[in-house]
């Protein structure tokens, strides 16, 4: 498809909406993630104000090192799963592992009731790790879609105006 796409002259409405949708998933859970998560760890989950930080900074770190290693991996790879395309597999892993792994950010530690601290904290930071490279590989290949659709300037403009 992706092929297909490179040789039009435009676009068409589809495509435009197909790509303009393919990333609210990642924008819902961004919004999400910074704005409610050290009161959620801290208010609900009753960890300290450093430790919820650190939840946050662990979630940092591993989208930092996801990135590159997402942006390196998608670029090298040649044919996408089953033939889906290279970007477009790479966001498929990233939507799954966002899907599986949110929830439980945002959820009481499953099996934790009784548990230490410490416990509870490397499960969320397990999680939150799947998620943030969830969220790397779905924002990164999104991103890079847009030189694979189209080789206008106008049209990549608009593209990145509709996500």
């Amino acid at each position: 498809m992706e092929e297909s796409l490179l040789e039009s002259d435009t676009l068409s409405k589809r495509s435009v909406f197909a790509y303009s949708v393919g990333h609210v998933l990642n924008d819902l859970t961004g919004s999400m993630w910074l704005s409610y998560l050290i009161i959620f760890y801290y208010r609900v989950v009753n960890f300290s104000n450093a430790s919820a930080g650190y939840l946050l900074f662990i979630g940092q770190i591993a989208d930092a090192i996801s990135t590159v290693f997402v942006g390196w991996g998608s670029d090298r790879t040649r044919t996408g799963l089953c033939h889906y395309g290279r970007r477009k597999t790479w966001h498929l892993i990233g939507v799954i592992c966002v899907l599986i792994s949110f929830p439980f950010c945002f959820n009481l530690c499953i099996g934790c009731k009784d548990s230490h601290l410490w416990v509870q904290f490397i499960y969320y930071a397990l999680f939150i790790i799947i998620f943030q490279f969830g969220w790397a590989c779905s924002q990164i290949t999104h991103l890079a879609m847009i030189n694979d659709l189209t080789h206008k300037d106008g049209e990549r403009v608009a593209l990145n105006s509709y996500r």
